[in-house]
């Protein structure tokens, strides 16, 4: 499968012909139904139903197609970095961060970098879950990453990562206007029975659900924890009464509009209390100027 015939593929979803596809590429109909056929052939699954003169997407072919324009847009993107990096005489620093939170942070660190007498950087991001910084940070593929530091979790061969806090706040319970919980002024776990609580993650991520799980008392109250891979979705469901969120205290109300739907609640939890901490963590036998400078950068003008 390559990214040609992923634009075959999407073209064909937007015109909703072979034919006028064809004509737009000035190849026959039966190319174009070639190269359909062999992407269909090589991941195993039937995209399109095809009746007399017409054809549609199969539910796997519409789900396909979403991701297949996220896959190319991120393939143009990341071609775009690597020419921006091959034009540019400065050090490139690789950053990977985890969630808008964190990016809204890297954000403002990078600028007030640049505002610094320092060595120019170039700076190249990407979101990735904690797992996978982490793995890219143990296979030099990335320079540092800002993580949540949240509940407890166990870093592999945590001695070999230097970590600076960036910012602290509270981890809050987002609850809907419409949940009789959200008249109280603390959540107790005994609250959460029978409830469901959303946390964001952009990928899958058990480091996520192990962080959150970890914040609550290990005893007999039941509850469901789902992920949500969007803000938006997380704001949306809960504003809808279909869940409560954990929402990180100071970040969000720096992201996002106030939402009149939903309050924030304390939780008061048994096993811990709820502060966070956004860290950057980078391997200590890095010898990168560009992160040297970084986080001396970060260092002196840390945010509050």
């Amino acid at each position: 499968m390559d990214s040609e015939q992923l634009k075959v593929f999407l073209a064909v979803v937007q015109q909703g012909s072979f034919g006028r596809v064809a004509e737009q590429k000035y190849v026959t109909q039966r190319a174009v139904s070639r190269q359909i056929s062999r992407l269909e052939t090589e991941i195993g699954v039937c995209l399109f139903n095809r009746t007399h003169n017409r054809i549609s997407l199969t539910p796997a072919g519409k789900y396909f197609a979403g991701r297949a324009q996220e896959y190319l847009n991120n393939f143009d993107a990341t071609v775009s970095e690597l020419r921006n990096i091959s034009q540019s005489t400065e050090d490139t620093l690789y950053v990977g961060y985890f969630s808008i939170f964190d990016a809204y942070i890297m954000e403002k660190e990078i600028i007030n970098y640049q505002k610094t007498g320092l060595p120019r950087i170039n700076f190249s991001t990407s979101e990735e879950s904690v797992e996978h910084s982490l793995a890219d940070l143990a296979l030099n593929k990335l320079d540092c990453a800002y993580i949540n530091h949240y509940g407890t979790y166990d870093i592999p061969h945590n001695s070999l990562y230097e970590l600076v806090p960036v910012y602290s706040n509270e981890m809050v319970l987002g609850i809907s206007r419409q949940n009789p919980l959200s008249l109280k002024k603390y959540i107790d776990e005994s609250d959460l029975e029978g409830q469901t609580l959303f946390y964001y993650s952009n990928e899958n991520s058990d480091f996520m659900r192990k962080t959150f799980t970890a914040t609550l008392h290990k005893n007999s109250i039941k509850y469901r924890i789902e992920r949500v891979s969007s803000i938006e979705q997380l704001m949306t469901s809960t504003a809808l009464n279909q869940g409560i969120a954990y929402i990180p205290r100071g970040l969000i109300n720096l992201i996002m509009q106030p939402d009149d739907e939903i309050t924030y609640c304390h939780l008061r939890s048994k096993q811990q209390d709820q502060k966070y901490s956004m860290q950057l963590i980078y391997l200590k036998n890095n010898r990168s100027k560009a992160l040297k400078n970084f986080v001396k950068s970060i260092k002196n003008g840390k945010l509050s």
